[in-house]
């Protein structure tokens, strides 16, 4: 049955059974279904001893026929609601198992949007992927066949053992003897079992990685050269996730044989002191038979009671690896709830206030920047290669750490969900999905006017129409089957749909020519309304349009003002703007 509510982590997201327990009308049918069906299930080889006694009362006295039809019935009655008991334990059982797994997932994806950049930046694709697939699915598995096995195993052998009490209680107790004995020897192996599956699973993540790498760059190492390289590279990883694949399995596999004599060590006793009543008279064969079948089944169970522990032990490791994902006690809860209760009373805009940045590896590449910026405006930012401008976009992006004060309309934006929708942020990379573009530029939230709309502001109406299926065009991955200029005022046009109060464009027209770069500037400047655009650019013609604008150098602010003026002014803007147009003028010669 379909399920319409949304998959989403429990509030103790760190507590596996808190992911059962979230579905309650779920876990009690398959704990209903589970009891009933392994507390009545001693009542099958009861009526089956007594039909066979009822039988050799026909064929030895000569008795009627209806108390074997009876006992028979009564067997076939209770293997029919035993079934139905069973299927309600398994069917929901993997119910709450194939939603846990997609609550999991969930927690994931949640905690990687939720954690900084700073952090996400050095994640492995590959590796969360492992984790999300992979892990999740061994973790799901493992919960789905222990809880089964709790009502299979554990209250299916306190059943048996009761009813193996009622028939004798001596040789029952001498013979459940091995019982803890095999629980024991589970036990004994869980640390090397523990560690055997965490290597396992960090070598398939490994092996991810770089399926994951050689995939994305598959033009490139073809180009290359790289084929026999990459393939070697593979293969040393999947013989390391090979050798400890094997390794885990045998070890478990190498303890059931151990399980299963440890087990059968009870039977020999039912079957030698069982036998004896039989001889002696005290048992029937039928009241044998009840008991031999209970005994043997119990001891079954004590086999796969220690093969489900030894199952959980490896999947630990998996759970493990999920945990450091879901853990978001890194203090990122903390700034958002300080960040979302701050006053708001402050004057709308941006406000920056002695800003340091520094990138992952610890280098500051910002320094004490300070300005403010109202609604309405076009602010250029500009200076030399290494000046740190995309640090500077990067920085008021708002999902990197940062020192000192970036405000808009009082919120401090650092990982603040609550300026989540204020912030549009085009980076220098430019992605784009493998999908159409209209999801690239809607992101399924714009009708099909104001994707249109935001094209024709980033003059990709005329692209568009080239498109085999126009804004239903596949772009392929990475955007592949467009340009580079298409791609870029793709992602313009996303940034233009946002609705957000801050667009931090980063170099927007590197792959854009002129005449398109002042139509679009044109286009912007006409419909910017309250917005605040930041524009990070090397092209210096393209700041005639703004308002103001502010030069960076080694991380510094060292020049702010109009485009005219700071051409007519000494320094580094004028110098960069002087070379700009010798170089086009050369171009034109």
């Amino acid at each position: 049955m379909e399920k319409t509510e949304n998959f989403a982590p429990p509030e103790k997201r760190l507590k596996l059974r808190a992911y059962i327990f979230k579905y309650p009308k779920e876990f009690w049918l398959q704990a209903g279904g589970g009891i009933l069906y392994n507390t009545l299930i001693i009542l099958g080889p009861i009526f089956l001893g007594k039909a066979i006694d009822a039988a050799a009362d026909v064929i030895n006295f000569g008795a009627s026929f209806t108390n074997f039809y009876l006992y028979l019935a009564l067997f076939f009655i209770s293997t029919a609601v035993l079934q139905v008991a069973r299927y309600f334990k398994r069917w929901y059982m993997r119910d709450i198992a194939n939603r846990m797994k997609c609550d999991m997932r969930a927690g994931l994806m949640e905690t990687a949007f939720d954690r900084p950049m700073s952090e996400l930046d050095s994640e492995k694709a590959g590796d969360m992927m492992s984790r999300m697939i992979g892990d999740v699915d061994q973790v799901g598995r493992s919960v789905q066949i222990t809880i089964t096995e709790i009502w299979d195993a554990c209250l299916l052998m306190i059943s048996y053992f009761i009813a193996c009490m009622v028939y004798t209680p001596a040789i029952t107790l001498l013979a459940v003897i091995p019982v803890p004995l095999t629980i024991l020897a589970a036990q004994l192996v869980r640390h090397p079992l523990y560690k055997l599956s965490l290597r396992s699973r960090e070598s398939a993540s490994n092996v991810n990685v770089h399926l994951q790498h050689t995939v994305s760059g598959i033009t490139l190492l073809r180009l290359f050269g790289r084929e026999e390289s990459e393939h070697k590279k593979l293969t040393q990883l999947m013989k390391k996730q090979l050798k400890w694949g094997i390794l885990t399995s045998m070890l478990q596999n190498a303890m059931i044989p151990i399980y299963i004599l440890t087990a059968s060590l009870g039977l020999i006793l039912v079957v030698g002191m069982g036998g004896k009543l039989v001889v002696n008279g005290q048992w029937t064969i039928g009241t044998f038979t009840a008991y031999l079948t209970m005994f043997s089944a119990m001891a079954i169970r004590t086999n796969m009671v220690a093969r489900v522990f030894n199952m959980w032990h490896g999947a630990k490791a998996s759970w493990d690896r999920i945990l450091k994902k879901l853990d978001t006690d890194n203090g990122t809860q903390s700034l958002l709830t300080k960040s979302e209760t701050q006053n708001t009373t402050e004057t709308k805009g941006l406000k920056v206030e002695n800003l340091s940045f520094s990138f992952t590896n610890g280098t500051k590449v910002l320094e004490d920047i300070s300005f403010n910026v109202s609604p309405g405006q076009i602010i250029g930012i500009t200076g030399p290669v290494g000046s740190g401008k995309s640090a500077l976009a990067q920085a008021l992006s708002g999902l990197y750490p940062y020192e000192g004060k970036v405000h808009i309309g009082g919120l401090d934006i650092f990982n603040n969900r609550a300026v989540d929708k204020k912030i549009a942020y085009m980076d220098s990379q430019h992605f784009v999905f493998s999908r159409d573009a209209r999801f690239n530029i809607g992101f399924e939230r714009n009708s099909e006017e104001d994707i249109l709309s935001a094209a024709e502001a980033a003059a990709l109406t005329q692209d568009l129409s080239g498109f085999p299926e126009g804004l239903d065009t596949k772009l392929g991955e990475r955007g592949q089957r467009i340009s580079g200029g298409q791609r870029q005022r793709i992602c313009l046009a996303r940034a233009l749909t946002s609705n957000a109060e801050v667009l931090i464009l980063d170099d927007p027209f590197s792959a854009i020519d002129i005449h398109l770069e002042e139509q679009i500037m044109d286009a912007m400047k006409k419909d910017i309304g309250d917005r605040i655009i930041l524009l990070f650019s090397h092209r210096l013609m393209t700041f005639s349009h703004c308002d103001q604008v502010m030069v960076l150098e080694n991380g510094r602010l060292i020049q702010k003002g109009s485009h005219e003026s700071l051409v007519n002014a000494n320094g580094i803007y004028k110098s960069i703007f002087e070379a700009q147009c010798f170089m086009g003028g050369e171009e034109n010669d």
